[in-house]
């Protein structure tokens, strides 16, 4: 898509008032030539009446009624096209930065982790921020001053042929420089945006591990690398600043050199008689608003093109392809039993595979613990029935409906997962419960939260369930944002849990508690369970131990202790109760 196209494609849906906008903005052409004009008249009218000044009046004050009443006209418009912008520009900056969210949201985790959330939503800004700028640049100041340079070579013509090719030459040569200089402003504009993107990226990223700072005192290695990247996007702002000033040392040369040249050719024609004393008023207040207009273009021309090259930077989020999409005609997801079959599935990631033709049945209601050392496939086992990732070959069925022909939105709700690593939002401790089901009534939150064994530490916090829990739940311990956690999935009662190292935070009396609550939980449901805690896993149905992305055991943990194979392998290394992150 084209930055053009991407503008329009807003406007287009206030067509009609931006249409009347872009039209009132021509009043400042008229207010520029207009003016000069009963200046004219007024000093013909008082030239004409030197020698009989007491009869000047009546004449005088109809030039003054006309002058009066543009200039209402004037004041009028110009008004009723802010009030016009006032409605207009923050519904389509609202419009634009809504999109933008929403295409960035829809992105799989892949994406998120190649990319700095800094960065994304500095894009958004710049986005937002430049299309105004470049909106109210063209419909204020280009266009009216484009028609009024046209204009103004008209009325030159009228009165004097040479005084109007003189104005044509400069003009064209004074955009012709500064069409040269502003494309070079343009290109060291879209690099100083990218560098700018990175480097907010790179701060937001070191402040949101300000603990690992703290821990290690690592404050001045952070300016330091931090520095590294502003030296490029100080660089890259110094270059693109540094053609604006080459510029107006040249158009200012340029401009003083034809403002004393086309005054003294006036004179020059005042005194053969070419030309009247009000036509030089005219003329000279015509030229001199046309300086200024010609200033104030050239001015905003290199703010002009820097915005168009941050916002052709910024417009890269929506150019990035959203790798996990609905296929067209998805259906929705319907699950009776929870029945989960792999069937021939090939994946990896780039170069290095993880699987390789697997083929697994999960029946309905069964409960599987998933063990392997790190890297082993289990975090990626379920990664893909999530659809997280795509499968490069075979299918993953669900109640024998393949999740790659359903809709996301009905695959999620109806598998509820509880990290390792819980994320919360920096909203009331409710509102993170509340996200696993929005339309749950408050009894249902408490219920969740009580078997998950939160409700009573949040009855302690100063203001209960809507206590703001800090940017990624930094206000709580790690044990407290996991039974948020569970809470959450239990308020979901999705027909297949996932169940991530969901206990590994918790103290082992919470622990407990929450293990009775999962088992009421797991019920009539189809449970996965990654765990390096073996003794977790008691309860299984069947344990899968995964080893470098092939299933080499499974059977219940009787069945595997007594094999005496690979799992009774990690039973016997596990130190502490958790598997080391290698074998021995």
């Amino acid at each position: 898509m084209s930055l053009a196209g991407f503008i329009w494609s807003f406007v287009r849906k206030q067509r009609l008032r931006f249409a009347v906008i872009f039209i009132l903005a021509l009043i400042w052409t008229l207010d520029t030539l207009i003016w000069p004009f009963f200046l004219r008249k007024i000093v013909d009218v008082l030239s004409l009446y030197e020698t009989d000044r007491l009869s000047v009046k009546a004449s005088l004050n109809i030039v003054l009624v006309w002058g009066g009443s543009f200039w209402i006209f004037i004041e009028g418009g110009c008004r009723f096209r802010d009030f016009l912008a006032a409605r207009a520009y923050p519904k389509l900056e609202a419009d634009i930065r809504m999109t933008l969210f929403d295409h960035v949201q829809h992105h799989s985790p892949k994406y998120f982790n190649e990319h700095f959330s800094g960065s994304l939503s500095n894009k958004i800004g710049d986005m937002v921020l430049t299309t105004s700028s470049i909106l109210r640049d063209i419909s204020i100041t280009f266009i009216p001053s484009f028609l009024t340079c046209i204009l103004t070579v008209v009325v030159f013509a009228q009165m004097n042929a040479f005084l109007a090719l003189t104005v044509g030459v400069w003009l064209l040569v004074h955009f012709i420089f500064c069409w040269f200089f502003t494309l070079k402003c343009a290109k060291y504009a879209f690099l100083h945006g990218e560098s700018r993107s990175v480097l907010a990226g790179k701060i937001v990223d070191s402040l949101t591990n300000n603990f690992i700072v703290n821990t290690f005192f690592r404050f001045r290695f952070e300016k330091n690398h931090i520095a590294h990247y502003q030296k490029n996007e100080k660089k890259a702002n110094q270059l693109a600043q540094s053609y604006t000033v080459k510029m107006f040392c040249f158009l200012s040369a340029a401009y003083v050199i034809e403002i004393f040249t086309l005054t003294w050719f006036m004179i020059f024609y005042w005194m053969q008689g070419k030309i009247s004393t009000g036509e030089v008023v005219q003329l000279f207040y015509t030229l001199w608003n046309l300086s200024m207009v010609i200033w104030v273009v050239t001015s905003l021309a290199p703010e002009f093109f820097q915005a168009l090259g941050i916002a052709k930077q910024a417009l890269t989020v929506m150019q990035d392809p959203q790798d996990i999409l609905d296929p067209p005609h998805a259906i929705d997801l319907s699950v009776k039993q929870g029945e989960i079959v792999f069937d021939n599935v090939s994946f990896g990631y780039g170069n290095k595979k993880i699987f390789q033709n697997k083929n697994i049945h999960i029946k309905a209601g069964e409960k599987i613990g998933l063990v392997g050392y790190s890297g082993a496939g289990k975090s990626t086992f379920v990664n893909l029935i999530l659809r997280f990732f795509s499968v490069e070959s075979g299918k993953i069925l669900i109640d024998g409906q393949d999740i790659a022909h359903v809709t996301l939105e009905s695959l999620r709700s109806n598998v509820a997962l509880i990290p390792q690593d819980p994320i919360l939002f920096h909203r009331s401790l409710e509102d993170n419960i509340l996200y696993g089901k929005v339309d749950a009534s408050q009894e249902e939150v408490i219920k969740a939260a009580k078997l998950a064994h939160c409700h009573e530490f949040i009855q302690k916090c100063p203001e209960g369930y809507a206590t703001l829990v800090g940017e990624r739940g930094t206000k709580l311990s790690g044990g407290e944002k996991q039974r948020i956690a569970i809470a959450r999935a239990m308020l979901l009662k999705a027909p297949i849990l996932i169940l991530d190292e969901a206990t590994s935070a918790l103290d082992s009396v919470t622990e407990k508690y929450i293990q009775d609550s999962l088992e009421e939980l797991m019920k009539n449901r189809t449970t996965l369970v990654v765990a390096h805690r073996l003794s977790t896993l008691s309860k299984m149905d069947r344990i899968l131990v995964f080893d470098q992305g092939s299933i080499i055991e499974q059977g219940s943990p009787l069945e595997l202790l007594n094999k005496k194979g690979h799992y009774a392998n990690m039973w016997q290394m596990q130190a502490g109760g958790f598997l080391p992150d290698q074998p021995a």
